[in-house]
């Protein structure tokens, strides 16, 4: 299936979950996910499409909100000769408030995304409701809790900032 197809697919069947869909560069599709209470439902569905290889999970601060993206891989088609077809990526962008930066775990749903869920914790303070070990896993032993995430902003941005 060819990212055109894939994005009207997806379109159709869970457009109710999704603010937007874009293509990028090619074979590449974003599903914006509005309410991240809703992300182990959107990780449903694509695991259940194929879609399910996690290739990482990344974040960061846009000021305000922690802006979470989940990049999925549905592999291509074997051509026979052992080789797979193009791929398709799809990633789903979602915020979770900075004050209080919580998201269920989709570890259930993808196994593993438990490493990559870790380092989030770590990195940006973002807590994954029912993650089967949260314990810290990139600081150092001696990183206090009355410290923040590192790539955690300190200020809100500037009015320019948010606008990008």
């Amino acid at each position: 299936m060819d990212a055109d197809e894939l994005k009207a697919q997806i379109e159709d069947d869970i457009g109710d979950l999704i603010t937007e869909t874009r293509r990028g560069r090619p074979r590449r599709i974003e599903v914006v996910l509005e309410d991240p209470d809703r992300i182990v439902e959107i990780m449903e569905y694509l695991t259940g499409e194929g879609i399910k290889h996690l290739s990482t999970i990344t974040g960061r601060d846009d000021g305000t909100d922690v802006e979470l993206l989940y990049h999925m891989l549905q592999y291509g088609e074997e051509q026979g000769d052992g080789d797979l077809g193009d791929a398709n990526m799809v990633t789903v962008r979602t915020f979770v408030p900075k004050g209080t930066p919580r998201i269920d775990s989709i570890t259930d749903v993808v196994p593993g995304a438990a490493l990559y869920e870790r380092e989030i914790i770590d990195i940006l303070g973002v807590e994954f409701e029912g993650h089967p070990n949260p314990d810290q896993l990139l600081l150092p032993d001696d990183w206090g809790e009355d410290e923040a995430p590192p790539l955690l902003k300190d200020e809100e941005p500037d009015e320019a900032e948010v606008d990008d």
